[in-house]
């Protein structure tokens, strides 16, 4: 996936490829831009140490299984039935798409399901909450951030 900005400097469209692991754009507000090398803020990012993370994560996986499991089970359903006994005269082929379509976005849900479960957004996390924390022990970088309206909690680790 990729992320557009001007680059208020010099005016470059920059583009950066924040991937599908980081949807939420977690991470420092002060981008650098290729081009010419100048700093710039962009409150698109959410700075975790501050901000916390996407409360949707947490319902991401309680949504994503039951979402598979449950097309897994019209996918299983569907292929045990004989589909020349249908009603309405549909054509077989049409269910067969209709139960492989089932099956691939079940087994992609599972996986998003699995990916939770198993501790990978865990992990990635506390990743991203060492680094903002590290990030948040810079004076220079908390000034940075005030200046440009972002609410620092007392508690924080400047």
């Amino acid at each position: 996936m990729v992320l557009k900005k001007d680059c208020p400097h010099c005016g470059k469209n920059v583009v950066e490829s924040y991937g599908i692991l980081n949807p939420y754009l977690y991470g420092s507000k002060l981008r650098k831009c290729p081009g010419c090398g100048n700093t710039f803020f962009d409150n698109r990012w959410r700075e975790v140490a501050i901000q916390g993370f996407d409360p949707i994560q947490d319902t991401e996986v309680k949504y994503s299984s039951w979402f598979g499991f449950g097309l897994l089970a019209f996918a299983i359903y569907f292929d045990q039935m004989d589909l020349n006994t249908l009603p309405g005269g549909y054509p077989p082929i049409v269910f067969q798409v209709l139960i492989g379509c089932a099956w691939v976005i079940g087994a992609l849900c599972i996986m998003v399901f699995l990916y939770h479960i198993l501790g990978f957004v865990k992990r990635k996390h506390e990743k991203l909450m060492a680094e903002s924390k590290q990030r948040m022990r810079d004076p220079e970088y908390v000034d940075i951030l005030r200046s440009h309206g972002v609410k620092i909690p007392e508690n924080s680790e400047t």
